[in-house]
């Protein structure tokens, strides 16, 4: 037997494994594979290629008696060098864009209606990266007065994504006090990038002689606390639930508990899924890899959503190690293709 029918044989006992584990959540013995490859193998060659994955560090064995689980580094080996890759036809493809797209311009939407969406369709945990107003530039302002000293700023961004604030002003303003002061912001502002805006109003204050020093001065110190209080992006998590009924934490509630405290670490998850979020394609991390505390049992995919082939956001799946690595990827990568077509669309016709 050649070294490449020998490496081809592994690759098909660890798939035929995997994909039995996946599907029972039980661990497979020799005599499962040895039905699946219809005895082409015999039962003897097959224990000995179990043996030689379980000291490759692909398998492990729970149990002396049991049979053998994909370990971290055997799903790794299998999502990288065994599993093919399936795309979502089209057909799949346009099911999925009716299912997310609001009835209206509305990106906040869109993003919920994205998570709520794959978190069924996959039956896991679905997750959304989304961008705020940090990310984009400046399309309009607008300020409505709450109190003596209190106001309302939303700040709407190129891709109709809002945000909204409570500022506390030194000055009284009127409602068309605030209704000026809004135009003018607006009319100053509109094409800059959030992260550019201060800078350039603080440029307009060095120059004592402008006639809109006061204008200008109010901007930037009710500019200042809105985006202050901006986050750089927020996650939006759907399905938990279906997580949490894995027979493996089910069995577990150890386990079950370190999930929820991972899941409700949202800063540490959300640093983490950022890391990934704006890469090319889908990435993986399976177990230890996601590095997250109370996760190491889960894996999760994700894929980055964009305009004009610039990345402003991610989605993706979190569920058990024990996934179907194949499905999932051909889900968050269709639905990352769908929101990411859906966003395009709207800048064109907005434009």
């Amino acid at each position: 037997m050649s070294v490449s029918d020998f490496e081809q044989r592994r690759k098909r006992i660890l798939e035929l494994i995997i994909e039995a584990y996946v599907a029972s959540a039980a661990p497979v013995g020799s005599e499962y594979v040895s039905k699946k490859l219809r005895s082409s193998l015999s039962p003897a060659t097959i224990r000995n290629i179990m043996v030689d994955l379980e000291e490759a560090g692909l398998l492990e064995q729970p149990h002396t008696s049991a049979g053998r689980v994909p370990t971290d580094r055997g799903y790794r080996y299998y999502v990288d060098a065994v599993m093919d890759v399936h795309h979502l036809p089209q057909e799949e493809l346009r099911q999925m864009a009716a299912l997310i797209e609001p009835p209206e311009l509305d990106v906040e939407e869109l993003l919920e209606r994205s998570g709520e969406a794959l978190s069924q369709l996959t039956q896991q945990a679905a997750f959304v990266v989304a961008p705020t107003v940090k990310q984009s530039t400046m399309k309009q302002v607008e300020l409505v007065p709450l109190g003596v000293r209190k106001i309302l700023c939303v700040m709407v961004a190129n891709e109709e994504i809002v945000s909204s604030s409570v500022v506390e002003v030194t000055e009284p303003m009127t409602r068309d006090e605030a209704a000026a002061l809004a135009r003018f912001m607006t009319t100053e502002l509109a094409g800059l990038p959030f992260g550019g805006l201060l800078e350039s109003l603080e440029r307009r204050m060095l120059a004592q002689s402008d006639s809109f020093y006061h204008l200008v001065k109010r901007s930037l110190d009710i500019l200042q606390h809105a985006l202050s209080t901006e986050p750089e992006e927020r996650l939006l998590l759907e399905g938990a639930s279906y997580v949490i009924a894995q027979p493996e934490f089910l069995r577990d509630p150890r386990k079950a508990q370190e999930l929820l405290r991972g899941l409700d670490a949202e800063d540490v998850l959300l640093q983490r899924l950022r890391q990934d979020a704006g890469g090319e394609g889908v990435r993986v991390r399976i177990g230890r890899e996601v590095q997250v505390p109370g996760l190491d049992e889960c894996s999760y995919l994700t894929a980055s959503f964009a305009i004009h082939d610039e990345a402003i956001g991610g989605l993706g799946v979190l569920g058990p190690r024990r996934m179907d690595y194949r499905r999932m990827r051909a889900l968050v990568e269709g639905m990352s293709r769908c929101v990411t077509d859906v966003l395009s669309r709207w800048e064109r016709e907005s434009s």
